[in-house]
């Protein structure tokens, strides 16, 4: 794994493993509204910049230990942000989710939204291996 971390705080830590490709979006705790909408810009601003470098450049997002997400927010991640992340050509992202029921909620709305609206194809797993797994085969 070619690991490299491009952008760090309390409650976000933005990486590009450049072996698979991957993005990831590593969460931190319960995150307030400003924030959580700072890291997601960071994170699409971060993905624009990688993606030409990386065709085939895929998400992950470890949503262990992200608390609830309101629906507003919910809202402008799905209708605002994740059209951005698909101008920029991504297909495919990976959550590895908590076994909190909270956590799960979030991000099984997140992904049925997308895929719904076909933005682009999300999937939930349990850990890592399992995430890096089927993105490497898609």
């Amino acid at each position: 794994m070619l690991k490299k971390v491009l952008y760090e705080n309390k409650h976000l830590q933005i990486f590009i493993d450049e072996s698979v490709p991957y993005m990831a979006h590593v969460w931190n705790g319960f995150v307030p509204s400003v924030e959580l909408r700072n890291g997601i810009l960071k994170l699409t601003e971060l993905f624009k910049e990688y993606a030409p470098k990386y065709p085939r450049l895929h998400l992950l997002g470890d949503t262990r230990t992200l608390g609830v997400i309101s629906r507003e927010d919910m809202k402008w991640l799905v209708e605002d942000m994740t059209p951005f992340y698909v101008e920029a050509g991504a297909k495919y992202e990976a959550f590895i989710v908590s076994k909190d029921a909270f956590g799960q909620l979030a991000v099984n709305r997140y992904t049925s939204q997308t895929t719904e609206k076909e933005y682009l194809v999300a999937k939930i797993f349990d850990n890592t291996e399992e995430a890096l797994d089927w993105l490497k085969s898609v």
